[in-house]
């Protein structure tokens, strides 16, 4: 009876550590690497990675071979990362020589080095699409046949991945003011390697990431992957982080103690609607100061023919109402496409997209540089479509004519644009995109409507359609088949949209 006692009490212990062990799996710290350019300053980083528990580097650029020696003496595994960020289908179809030369380097460096356990083939690739991978096996084809060793990718979804091409994927792990209070991940996950992404406002924090930590699946041997400069920040910021790093690492039971910190709330950017505010009041402005705008404001839409015949006497003679709705005009439609670009695409779907589009990118990989292209695109716009009208008919004796007939159906985005910032406002986003297209379409459709207009002075309408209207409309349906048939373009929105 004794020893059936003791067999249980052992038994016992052993079924409580296993349980113990599942549900406190050992978690793997990883370390996405910027690389110091001074090998001193390298070694010395290296070594508080190795003295937190950190076991694995990720690096996108092979380091001086000083750094590779201390990589080897303390015994870190490397993710040697070709850095090819998010690439299409044809970026691996038809690849330049530059980019065969780069991949061909870095690989030969990489296979060379023994702690080198994976390499990464790209980064935020168009993996959805079939003919990207049927794209990128020969790549790695080539690599496995040089040396057998497991390829992965970054990504921003647990899609299923091509498993004859990669090991396994990375997972980017988007932590924003909006989730990181609901963070969780599915148990049928089989994703082991997790990519903390916090976003700009959350940096200063570790709440955030405590919560990360605690919603990841402890009963697997997962790796988290943090950036080296959030990592070095916060242990100079909090110095106790060291310990709770550490804990991490190993097997016993998490210890998380948290600093005094407030997180910032969600908040949308308060730019589009203080913009808004601010046309509106021009609007009020306008209408108050101006006697001609007040008396023909809605005269456009009540009494067309009477206001069109009025401007063709030259009865509104100023050009000031006329420019500026076109400037209001100008600024609305800029404040939407910032908000629908801003709630259609994540941060990473930005950068995604003005690295394909470099040329875009005024400030930055900012929504702003949105707002700055719609602006000016958007004046330039209005001023073309001006001056065509005016020497398309000989009998316009001014052009303050063809503003005035060009600008006054605008008014109509002032309550499209107030609609989309609304909606905006609201986390509406569907809302938003639909407001803003029928906001860009009578922008668009307004050259229509004034040609329609000016045409009932003409000699000869036929003529006079055959050089306005009809041009304008071959231009922009040919720029519209053009746009929606490029593979490439569309490709790149494409991933832009899956990058959530």
């Amino acid at each position: 009876m004794k020893n059936a006692c003791l067999r249980y009490f052992f038994v016992s212990l052993l079924l409580l550590g296993v349980s113990q062990t599942e549900l406190y799996g050992q978690t793997r710290l990883g370390v996405i690497w910027d690389t110091p350019n001074n090998p001193d300053s390298a070694n010395v980083q290296l070594q508080q990675f190795h003295q937190l528990g950190i076991t694995t580097l990720e690096i996108d650029t092979p380091p001086a071979p000083q750094v590779w020696s201390q990589i080897d003496s303390l015994g870190f595994g490397v993710y040697g990362n070709l850095g090819i960020n998010f690439p299409l289908t044809h970026t691996f179809a038809h690849p330049d020589s530059s980019l065969i030369t780069y991949i061909e380097k870095n690989v030969t460096n990489y296979l060379s080095k023994p702690s080198v356990k994976a390499i990464g083939l790209f980064n935020y690739g168009s993996i959805y699409e079939p003919a990207f991978w049927q794209a990128v096996v020969s790549y790695a084809n080539n690599i496995k046949q040089a040396k057998e060793i497991d390829l992965y990718h970054k990504s921003r979804t647990t899609l299923p991945t091509d498993s004859t091409i990669v090991a396994f994927t990375i997972i980017n792990v988007p932590v924003t003011p909006e989730n990181f209070n609901s963070l969780s991940f599915s148990p049928t996950d089989t994703s082991n390697y997790l990519y903390y992404a916090p976003s700009d406002e959350l940096k200063p924090f570790l709440r955030p990431f405590k919560n990360f930590v605690s919603a990841v699946n402890q009963s697997k041997n997962n790796t988290i992957f943090i950036e080296s400069g959030w990592l070095l920040m916060m242990i100079e910021k909090h110095p106790e982080f060291k310990n709770v790093l550490q804990s991490l690492s190993s097997e016993s039971e998490l210890v998380f103690p948290l600093p005094n910190e407030t997180v910032p709330a969600p908040d949308h950017s308060a730019l589009p609607m203080v913009l808004l505010l601010f046309i509106w009041g021009t609007v009020a402005l306008h209408y108050n100061t101006s006697p001609l705008y007040r008396k023909s404001i809605f005269r456009y839409f009540t009494a067309h023919k009477f206001f069109v015949d009025d401007i063709f006497k030259r009865l509104i003679r100023s050009p000031v109402p006329a420019i500026i709705i076109i400037l209001q005009n100008a600024l609305l439609l800029s404040i939407s496409t910032y908000a629908v670009f801003s709630a259609l695409l994540t941060p990473l779907g930005q950068e995604a997209f003005f690295y394909h589009f470099p040329g875009l990118s005024v400030v930055g990989s900012s929504p702003i540089s949105i707002f700055i292209w719609t602006l000016l695109l958007a004046l330039l716009f209005s001023l073309l479509c001006i001056v065509w009208l005016y020497f398309s008919h000989k009998q316009v004796k001014s052009i303050t004519q063809i503003a005035t007939i060009f600008a006054w159906p605008l008014q109509l985005n002032f309550l499209l644009c107030t609609g989309t910032i609304t909606f905006f406002s609201a986390s509406e986003t569907g809302s938003a995109t639909l407001f803003t297209a029928l906001a860009l379409l009578l922008f668009l459709l307004s050259y229509t409507f004034s040609g329609l207009d000016i045409s009932r002075f003409a000699r000869s309408k036929t003529k006079h359609l055959f050089k306005t209207i009809i041009p304008y409309v071959i231009l922009i349906a040919g720029f519209t088949i053009w746009f929606f048939t490029n593979d490439q373009w569309i490709d790149i929105l494409t991933l832009t949209l899956n990058l959530t």
